[in-house]
């Protein structure tokens, strides 16, 4: 039997030429001043557990006038050299960078990728997620999402595509790329589906979750009840989340956050991590960490918290 092959044909689209033009012109007039000045603004609010590794807009319209930016995505492209530091890529040694604008805010947020040697390859956060669980940790959507190359992985299509606000996010790059994720995931799979809807940053889904067992610390167990209640969990029921104390004294926690697929979904912890690089903490100043989980449900999450811590 004779099997023909249709040639594959590679996607592409129309990028701006005039646009990357104009971002190459940037990066080398006013790039490095612009990073100075990112950079400062960033790590004056690492202490921050909400403001870690943005930029509020406020301050990110002041830097657009000082160095002659036409917009806030010509800044958060400019602002890549700074979130790629924020990389742990142990095991590929691979760093990719991804800025945020936020909606409604107008924040930028910065973010990396994270890999955890020791664990399954599966616990890596790609740069696009990382961005995106900052977002919704801090109650915002995105509208925007600037990267190198405006082409994210079939993972981060699927992580993306769990938003309510998917539809509505642009993908730029330095290119001259401007894309909906539609462009590029033009068939998704989304939570409509499953007769779902998309996660909505800042709802408190589940509003009656209460310690049933042992209470944390005061001090920890605010911060993983709210946690607990804006996870999104619409598939298990499930929700969890987790809060983690560092040896300075502060907590920072994140709740779950499924996938209408499954898998990409992130876990608790994960997402407690991606606070934690957001706020240059390294892992090794953890001191304790604390897992707020449905007794008997679908899912149990516990095995997986402890493989990864």
């Amino acid at each position: 039997m004779i099997v023909a092959r249709a040639a594959r044909a590679q996607m592409s689209f129309p990028a701006d030429a005039a646009f990357a033009g104009r971002m190459a012109g940037l990066s080398e007039s006013v790039g490095p001043a612009v990073e100075a000045d990112v950079a400062a603004i960033v790590e004056g609010r690492a202490a921050d557990p909400v403001g870690g590794s943005t930029v509020p807009a406020a301050a990110a319209a002041e830097l657009i006038t000082r160095h002659g930016l036409a917009s806030a995505v010509e800044l958060a492209l400019l602002a890549l050299p700074v979130a790629a530091p924020m990389a742990r890529p142990s095991i590929s040694g691979y760093r990719v960078a991804a800025v945020g604008i936020e909606a409604p805010s107008g924040d930028l947020v910065l973010g990396a990728n994270l890999e955890f040697p020791g664990s399954e390859l599966t616990t890596t956060v790609h740069a696009e997620g990382f961005v995106a669980l900052r977002a919704r940790r801090r109650g915002q959507a995105l509208s925007a999402l600037a990267v190198h190359e405006a082409r994210p992985c079939a993972f981060c299509r699927q992580t993306l595509a769990e938003s309510a606000v998917a539809d509505g996010i642009a993908i730029l790059d330095p290119l001259g790329n401007s894309l909906a994720l539609d462009d590029l995931y033009p068939a998704p799979f989304q939570p409509r589906a499953l007769g779902m809807t998309g996660d909505t940053p800042g709802q408190v889904s589940w509003p009656s979750l209460a310690f049933e067992s042992s209470t944390p610390p005061p001090d920890v167990a605010g911060p993983l009840l709210d946690a607990g209640t804006h996870a999104h969990a619409p598939y298990s029921g499930a929700p969890s989340a987790v809060a983690l104390r560092t040896r300075d004294g502060r907590v920072l926690s994140a709740g779950c956050v499924e996938s209408v697929a499954f898998n990409p979904s992130v876990t608790a912890l994960q997402a407690a991590l991606v606070e934690l690089a957001a706020a240059r903490i390294e892992p090794s100043s953890i001191v304790e960490a604390w897992l707020g989980c449905v007794a008997g449900a679908v899912v149990d999450p516990e095995p997986g918290f402890r493989a990864l811590l």
